[in-house]
């Protein structure tokens, strides 16, 4: 199954701020819920794929014709 990319740049770097944002929360209470939840956030920028969006069939990155 290829991903393909439902989420704009900008959607990605407030993903990665957040995911980072995530991560320190995590350190500081020692919650692994909070560590995964870094962790899929950090996915979802990464790869440009949000599964909320797939599941609404929203589409934030714009898509080129050829």
């Amino acid at each position: 199954m290829k991903l393909s990319p439902n989420i704009n740049t900008p959607g990605r770097v407030i993903r990665f701020l957040f995911a980072l944002l995530l991560l320190g929360l995590a350190y500081w209470r020692g919650s692994w819920i909070l560590l995964a939840a870094a962790a899929f956030v950090f996915f979802e920028s990464l790869m440009s794929w949000c599964v909320v969006y797939q599941i609404l069939g929203k589409n934030s990155c714009p898509i080129k014709k050829k």
